[in-house]
């Protein structure tokens, strides 16, 4: 392009050719730029994994299936389609996990589910146009659908009807989801997910106040008094160790440390406030649809449940 120049500058073109050449390089330009960084999205959309299977529910064979539906049906629907799954017992809870995971992406329109094995929980979340049309209603329908697979250990079939369900959505425009402002209602008791991973101060007061607690905690206090009582009145043994032993010809003859076992425990590291506007777990728009926010500010369809 720069020797295309110096030649029309070297040749005394005239005000018109120039003005003709000076069009012509501001049309090629912009789309041969623009070709290029739609090939870059492309082949950088390529070398993201759509299924990112940690648990190891999947063979290798049922990975590149899985892989090849998520991209042709989503392509056909206009979306991304992800597959995640986990059992780590110390994983953030659903909703911030694969608030994390969408944070990682530049945004776009997708559907994202995670499966957490250890929780054995199903969650999904959907993003710009699949907010929209993939909305918690239509959520709970998927869910619905596959959780039996799941709960069978029919991993495949059950995602194989997550991105068919989903692609079918999309192309449904009947009941659609366009008001984004979770702010309307806070999850109740009732809520699967609200329940689990939203109320674990409440279970503890709801522990201190139940009859049961306070009867078992008054007789272990009573059965103490009691023994103390006991212990005190009786008589005292005036004999010990001491009574026996001759501190003239005693002493420490030797020592030894003996390894008897080693103990591991694991404890589940506890939950992040992660209350919000819309309420802990998320919240609910003016039509009951489910969803949140973020914390990167991009809002969210969202549900699911236990399988």
């Amino acid at each position: 392009m720069r020797h295309f120049l110096k030649r029309i500058l070297k040749q005394g073109s005239t005000g018109n050719q120039l003005i003709l050449s000076i069009l012509l390089i501001g049309f090629i330009l912009p789309v041969l730029y623009g070709n290029s960084k739609i090939a870059k999205a492309a082949e950088n959309q390529e070398k993201i994994p759509h299924v990112n299977d940690n648990a190891g529910l999947l063979s290798t064979s049922e990975i590149e299936k899985l892989e090849k539906m998520c991209i042709t049906y989503g392509e056909e629907a206009g979306i991304e389609i992800f597959i995640l799954t986990h059992d780590d017992p110390y994983a953030e809870e659903p909703e911030k996990y694969i608030e994390d995971f969408n944070q990682t992406l530049p945004e776009g329109d997708r559907v994202i589910l995670l499966i957490d094995m250890n929780d054995r929980f199903i969650w999904i979340q959907g993003y710009g146009l699949a907010e929209t049309y993939i909305h918690s209603k239509r959520i709970d329908e998927i869910y619905e659908t596959m959780k039996t697979p799941m709960a069978d250990g029919n991993y495949f079939e059950a995602f194989e009807i997550y991105i068919k369900k989903s692609a079918a959505y999309m192309q449904d425009d009947t009941d659609l989801n366009w008001d984004h402002d979770y702010s309307a209602g806070s999850p109740q008791t009732g809520d699967v997910y609200y329940d689990y991973y939203g109320n674990e101060s409440d279970n503890l007061n709801d522990l201190w106040t139940s009859w049961w607690f306070q009867l078992i905690v008054s007789l272990i206090l009573a059965g103490s008094i009691v023994g103390m009582m006991a212990y005190h009145s009786s008589g005292k043994m005036t004999a010990g160790g001491y009574t026996y032993m001759d501190r003239n010809h005693s002493g420490l003859i030797g020592r030894r440390d003996q390894y008897l076992q080693t103990r591991v425990t694991k404890v589940r590291r506890p939950k992040e406030n992660t209350t919000t506007s819309q309420g802990k777990g998320g919240g609910f728009n003016s039509s009951g649809f489910r969803g949140g926010v973020s914390s990167g500010g991009r809002s969210h369809s969202s549900g699911g449940g236990r399988f």
